[in-house]
């Protein structure tokens, strides 16, 4: 733990000493990961790249002896290990066997929570999790469905029943975190659901929402402008709303690692446009401080317009609520 609490001292020196004195140092490993376990999913929901089929990944499932190797390679380094990424990460065949190669380093999922049954509830609460993110964007089945396409909203909700008491039970200190992404078709249960998961005891949040398309934006964004992500211009178009953020910190203290073993700058990045490199011909430290990471972090030191990705990226602003 004192090593990991140090890389990630060092990791935030490292950012204010470009950001604010232009000095530039070699950054220590971020003490963030995301691992993408698995790029499938069951379930079509629209604005989404993996729903709308639009990944393009080689492989479904990241191999073990690679999982294995990163978790080698960040062992008392990462503070945080985010074992999903586009797909659902409890598809992957020996997920409960790769979250304990995460144990000390804080892991957590995002599930839309279809895999919760008597078995997998009892093991989640045995597991190395720190916390679990499960999407419940409505209250109601006509509700929930308008975005989680092929979901079955009365499973999920079994689920997070069977989950917590299953947590209770087994006095386990994994979190439940109801994760709700807020549109304009299901903006009016959000209270709903917050109750609901008080019951439960679990956690809860809004999630401002993120689309492919802007031409679509007017079709999903909510009454309230403060949880949008998009502004509508003066010619009728949507557009991002403006960032006032300089840099970003990300590219200091987080990656994302997808199933190929690719390496790319953020989450924003979701069909590996930026490629830094691939861990199964380098290292991750080696890739990490290489010309082209070098390269990528000047460019978004200098100005964040300048990169594709960062368009659609809210630095600086709210994303939960």
């Amino acid at each position: 733990m004192a090593l990991s609490i140090l890389n990630a001292s060092y990791s935030v020196f490292s950012y204010a000493a470009k950001r604010y004195a232009g000095i530039h140092t070699d950054p220590p490993l971020p003490p963030a990961i995301s691992v993408e376990l698995s790029s499938v999913c069951n379930l079509r929901c629209p604005e989404c790249v993996t729903g709308t089929g639009l990944t393009r990944r080689s492989n479904s499932f990241m191999s073990y002896d690679l999982v294995r190797e990163i978790a080698s390679q960040f062992r008392d380094r990462a503070m945080s290990a985010w074992l999903s990424f586009q797909g659902e990460p409890m598809l992957y065949p020996e997920f409960f066997r790769v979250t304990e190669l995460f144990r000390g380093m804080n892991p957590v999922i995002s599930t839309n929570g279809h895999y919760l049954d008597s078995e997998n509830c009892i093991r989640l609460a045995d597991s190395s999790l720190k916390k679990v993110i499960i999407s419940l964007d409505g209250i109601t089945p006509e509700t929930y469905n308008i975005y989680r396409r092929g979901g079955d909203h009365q499973l999920v909700m079994e689920g997070i029943r069977r989950l917590a008491a299953t947590i209770r039970e087994r006095k386990s200190k994994l979190k439940i975190v109801l994760q709700f992404l807020v549109h304009r078709g299901n903006e009016h249960e959000a209270v709903a659901v917050a109750a609901f998961a008080r019951e439960e005891g679990a956690q809860f949040r809004i999630k401002s929402m993120q689309v492919l398309d802007l031409a679509r934006a007017g079709e999903w964004i909510p009454s309230d402008p403060a949880r949008s992500r998009y502004m509508k211009g003066d010619d009728g178009t949507w557009h991002s709303a403006w960032s006032p953020a300089k840099g970003c910190f990300r590219m200091w203290t987080s990656a994302v690692i997808t199933t190929d073993g690719d390496v790319v700058p953020c989450c924003y990045d979701k069909n590996g446009l930026h490629v830094m490199g691939n861990l199964i011909d380098q290292s991750f430290p080696e890739i990490w401080r290489g010309g082209r990471y070098v390269s990528f972090r000047e460019k978004v030191m200098l100005r964040r317009s300048m990169v594709d990705i960062c368009s659609n990226c809210p630095e600086g602003r709210r994303l939960f609520f």
